[in-house]
């Protein structure tokens, strides 16, 4: 299951050297990407809206739905 979820997260065949990992680190591994993308997604989010301080507040609504925030 774990390798499943590995070769989803990382968009391709899991590398020898992970394949060579007990089930449960393969799933420890599994969580810390999950979390680290999760962490990224908000980082990046945090970012966008940050950036629009620097908009003018008319324009802000127009330009959170064209980059998608």
């Amino acid at each position: 299951m774990a390798e499943r979820t590995l070769t989803g997260q990382l968009g391709g065949p899991v590398p020898a050297g992970i394949e060579a990992l007990a089930d449960n680190e393969k799933q420890d591994l599994s969580d810390a990407l999950r979390e680290a993308r999760h962490r990224q997604a908000k980082a990046l989010a945090e970012a966008g809206e940050e950036g629009l301080k620097y908009v003018p507040a008319l324009l802000r609504g127009t330009i959170r739905k064209v980059v998608g925030l």
